[in-house]
């Protein structure tokens, strides 16, 4: 139904930013080896498909918070035409800010929301460090390892610690849903092309196509019995900044090396 209302109310009614990305790595793919334009498209179509992921991350982070929708918050200001152009930009924002907020468990709120923002925290720092290693370096792309990443390391141990932040943060906000759903209010007898229904992401629905809600939300845990919510919180802190500071230090050792020799020559 939200696909549909979206085709019915936008003038995008294609997956561009998807069809851009594969257009890209199909024209890196048709270059010649080594060659700089072989080198950009595949940048490009990197860069988009990331995107692509942080706008997917972003729109359920913003939906399963509870913020308003664009058109609301600018009250219908945004044209129909810039409205999907916005809210792919500020999708990506979201999506960078509160990646965690983006899976559909973290609407258990409570100690099961912050511990699966902790796990999953942990998890992608452990990945990253892994991915550093000049083994797997190595074996993923040929010659990676002997490139200068120390910058990458520094920019992704700002992101994760801030990331791990806010997303602790915003999860503990999240209320628990109640043991017996709503099954949302009577519906009017009418036969309308569109209705608005402000849990869509795009704010309207199509009520003539069949809509079967199963929120696995309602099956989910309730996190640690053994652990308050407070200590959740502190033991995800702890973790977010340790090794967002130990992924930093690994992009300054070279420049710390650079300055002891510096100092050494001084004296």
């Amino acid at each position: 139904p939200s696909i549909a209302a979206y085709t019915l109310v936008s003038n995008f009614d294609s997956d561009w930013p998807r069809k851009i990305a594969v257009l890209s790595l199909a024209l890196a793919a048709a270059q010649a080896e080594g060659s700089a334009a072989q080198r950009y498209t595949t940048v490009g179509g990197i860069a988009f498909a990331m995107m692509i992921l942080a706008a997917n991350l972003g729109a359920r982070g913003w939906y399963f918070m509870k913020w308003r929708a664009l058109g609301q918050a600018n009250r219908g200001r945004l044209s129909s035409f810039f409205a999907p152009i916005t809210s792919f930009a500020v999708a990506i924002v979201t999506g960078l800010v509160f990646p965690y907020m983006g899976f559909s468990q973290i609407q258990s709120g409570g100690k099961s929301a912050v511990q699966l923002v902790v796990w999953n925290s942990f998890l992608v720092a452990l990945l990253f460090v892994i991915s550093d290693l000049n083994s797997v370096q190595s074996f993923i792309v040929v010659g990676s390892d002997t490139c200068n990443q120390d910058n990458t390391n520094i920019c992704m141990g700002i992101w994760f610690a801030m990331t791990s932040i806010t997303c602790i943060f915003a999860a503990q906000k999240i209320r628990p849903p109640s043991s017996s759903p709503s099954n949302g209010e009577d519906e009017e007898d009418k036969d309308p092309i569109l209705v608005e229904d402000h849990s869509s992401p795009v704010g309207y629905k199509v009520p003539n196509f069949p809509d079967f809600p199963i929120d696995p939300i309602y099956y989910g845990g309730k996190g640690l019995s053994c652990c308050s919510l407070r200590a959740e919180i502190m033991f995800g802190l702890v973790v977010g900044i340790g090794v967002g500071a130990f992924v930093v230090s690994t992009g300054l050792y070279d420049y710390l090396e650079d300055f002891h020799d510096y100092v050494s020559e001084s004296v």
